[in-house]
């Protein structure tokens, strides 16, 4: 475990997050300008855009995963403890 990131909270690390894209995002700008080449300029002003979409994803806790397993591994049950709920109920009976 890194150092000093088991006593932070969810919202330090977006926050850690978000600032740590936002410098990303503020050297792909600088480097979106400072090359004479068209297509180089674009391709880190395409950068920057992407780097932006993804500080606001962290902004708004969005967050997309593929859990796969094989039936009653727990799939379920790892997805209700990243969403902070409990399991109040069987999720399907068996096929």
């Amino acid at each position: 475990m890194i150092s000093g990131v088991s006593s932070l909270n969810v919202q330090d690390l977006q926050q850690n997050a978000i600032n740590s894209l936002e410098k990303i995002s503020c050297l792909m700008h600088r480097a979106s300008t400072g090359f004479g080449s068209h297509s180089t300029n674009q391709k880190y002003a395409d950068f920057e855009k992407q780097v932006s979409l993804e500080a606001d994803k962290v902004k708004n806790l969005e967050l997309r995963m593929a859990i796969v397993a094989p039936m009653k591994a727990g799939k379920s049950t790892i997805i209700n403890a990243i969403v902070g709920q409990e399991r109040f109920c069987p999720v399907a009976t068996l096929p």
